[in-house]
């Protein structure tokens, strides 16, 4: 891995760690958290269409 490779790599896990923070989830459970939100978010919108 190159030194570009490691601060991509390292730019991402901050950012991961970042979301995992604002939604007060685990790192490991922010896919599913922000599936659901975006699920939800779709589901307003229908909503009020």
């Amino acid at each position: 891995m190159d030194k570009k490779e490691w601060d991509s790599l390292n730019k991402k896990s901050e950012i991961l760690s970042k979301i995992a923070e604002i939604f007060r989830v685990e790192e490991k459970d922010v896919p599913r958290v922000a599936k659901r939100f975006v699920d939800e978010i779709e589901e307003m919108r229908k909503s009020n269409a």
